[in-house]
């Protein structure tokens, strides 16, 4: 059972950005980041590498990660240190009958060099015979030192009781 819900989360994971690894600044040009993320729930521990391309103006930022699923997202800043990011979702699993998304939108708030990320997250797959929606909720708290990025995120579904825990860390170029 234990190694069953330890392959759900990972499954779950690569149909979610759940590394968030983003400023709230936008960049100014262009920015790679590479990293691996650590899954873990009751069964276990799984890991999930990263990989996100950005280029911006230093007010609108568009960005695209790999996190088993193709990310694609904006972000604008708001206020200095305040941006709403959001983005859409392709799960590495596309089914022949239908196609699943997952969408994702959130606040990045900089606190110095410590960043928080609320955000919600709506996943839904429809096909002839079957119809999923629902809703995940994520809360984050990251670091960004020169160079790199470190955070914690806790996911959960308030209708499901299910929670997950992440672990990210990445270098930024």
């Amino acid at each position: 059972m234990r190694v069953f819900l330890a392959a759900l989360a990972l499954v779950l994971a690569g149909c979610l950005p759940v590394a968030v690894l983003r400023t709230p600044e936008p960049v100014s040009r262009r920015s790679l980041t590479f990293g691996l993320s650590a899954v873990g729930v009751e069964g276990g521990v799984g890991f999930l590498p990263y990989a996100a391309y950005a280029q911006g103006d230093g007010q609108t930022e568009y960005n695209f990660s790999v996190q088993m699923g193709f990310r694609a997202g904006i972000k604008h800043a708001l206020a200095p240190g305040f941006s709403l990011d959001m983005g859409l979702t392709l799960p590495p699993l596309l089914g022949g009958g239908g196609v699943p998304l997952a969408l994702d939108a959130g606040l990045l708030v900089g606190l110095g060099d410590v960043y928080l990320s609320p955000r919600v997250h709506w996943i839904g797959f429809q096909s002839q015979n079957t119809s999923v929606a629902g809703l995940l909720y994520q809360a984050t708290l990251g670091y960004a030192g020169e160079g790199f990025l470190g955070e914690g995120s806790i996911l959960f579904s308030g209708q499901q009781g299910g929670l997950m825990l992440v672990v990210s860390a990445a270098a930024r170029f």
